[in-house]
């Protein structure tokens, strides 16, 4: 296992199961506010590199822009957050393959949609115990590789 991944175990992939709506919107509105031009730049102010302003002295010290400072700490502190969430929802989707049949894939996908117990088994007609029994029978599927 590679340094600052997560151990899969039974109980850790339910919590991811379960968390997998909201780290998909976390990770959508880290990434909203700035927007990449390639793989290190961002879309914004540059800095002159040619000409009369590259001979211009350059300012010193931080800003008092309280936007950039916000855009700074959004873009560096989640970070490490963003990365976490991302390592989590990768490892849930390398097993939904595991999956089979048709009834644990809509629970799962359902599950992944953020939906309750109750409201599956409500759409599905199934009583709750079968909805859990399911999702344990799809936690076993997910844990085999």
């Amino acid at each position: 296992m590679l340094k600052g991944q997560n151990k899969v175990t039974r109980e850790n992939l339910l919590q991811w199961i379960e968390n997998y709506r909201w780290m998909v919107e976390t990770i959508e509105e880290a990434r909203q506010p700035v927007a990449k031009v390639d793989n290190n730049s961002y879309i914004g102010a540059k800095t002159a590199m040619y000409g009369v302003e590259a001979t211009l002295p350059k300012a010193s010290g931080g800003t008092s822009d309280p936007v950039f400072t916000e855009v700074q700490r959004r873009v560096y502190s989640l970070n490490y957050r963003i990365k976490e969430y991302e390592q989590k929802i990768a490892e849930v989707q390398n097993r939904i393959p595991f999956v089979e049949g048709d009834r644990e894939i809509e629970i799962l996908h359902r599950l992944l949609n953020g939906n309750s117990m109750r409201a599956i088994g409500k759409h599905m007609k199934l009583s709750s115990t079968t909805i859990f029994r399911v999702r344990n029978n799809i936690l076993n599927q997910m844990m085999v590789q």
